[in-house]
């Protein structure tokens, strides 16, 4: 069995680093998606729309060649009706996890694969995170700690933003990192692949 390249449609490292974590190998290819919100347009078809983009853009890109699979995902924090994007600058994150202070906050997490056969997958991962409640010394020490400004939401659980937190609901905390790994393989054995196949070869 010829076994398709993966190309990974971000120019994120932390997508990057999450899927260099399974030892798999992989291209990365920069995806030209809008990431502008639709009007009245909830935040997990948000996050779904723009991670089918994404991999329909580097499908696009690759048309004329054969034998890949491409990989979008896009992030959306959501709390209550209102969306939460990457802050951008520290007062921005203050303002963000000010208002996270004793709430629970979603990140949907969407996966889309499509192949040069033309199979296709797309879905949706939520994972919940229950802040503390903070102080402004707290929110402003942790955001000189990890400058967080370029992470939906905020905060990197992966490190010091792991102690603004009281509680989580989810099945893959890589979902919440930026990449559902779970899901996946899940959608990789629907393709009739295992993760193993792609792993590097020495």
């Amino acid at each position: 069995m010829i076994i398709p390249r993966l190309i990974l449609g971000s120019t994120s490292s932390y997508r990057k680093k999450l899927l260099e974590s399974l030892g798999v190998t992989f291209a990365q290819m920069p995806p030209d998606t809008d990431e502008r919100p639709y009007a009245q347009e909830n935040p997990r078809s948000l996050a779904l729309r723009l991670g089918v983009s994404k991999a329909q853009s580097i499908a696009d890109q690759l048309q004329n060649e054969a034998n890949w699979i491409s990989i979008g995902s896009d992030q959306v924090c959501h709390f209550g009706n209102k969306f939460y994007g990457k802050p951008g600058t520290a007062e921005q994150a203050a303002l963000q996890l000010t208002a996270f202070s004793g709430c629970w906050v979603t990140f949907s997490t969407s996966l889309a694969l499509i192949a040069s056969n033309g199979q296709t997958f797309s879905a949706v991962e939520d994972y919940e995170c229950r802040f503390r409640t903070l102080s402004s010394k707290e929110i402003d020490t942790y955001i000189k700690l990890d400058q967080p400004l370029d992470c939906a939401g905020s905060i990197k659980v992966e490190q010091a933003g792991v102690s603004l937190l009281c509680d989580t609901r989810g099945r893959d905390v890589n979902a919440l990192y930026g990449l559902p790994l779970m899901l996946l393989t899940e959608a990789l054995h629907s393709f009739s692949y295992n993760i193993f196949d792609f792993i590097k070869k020495s």
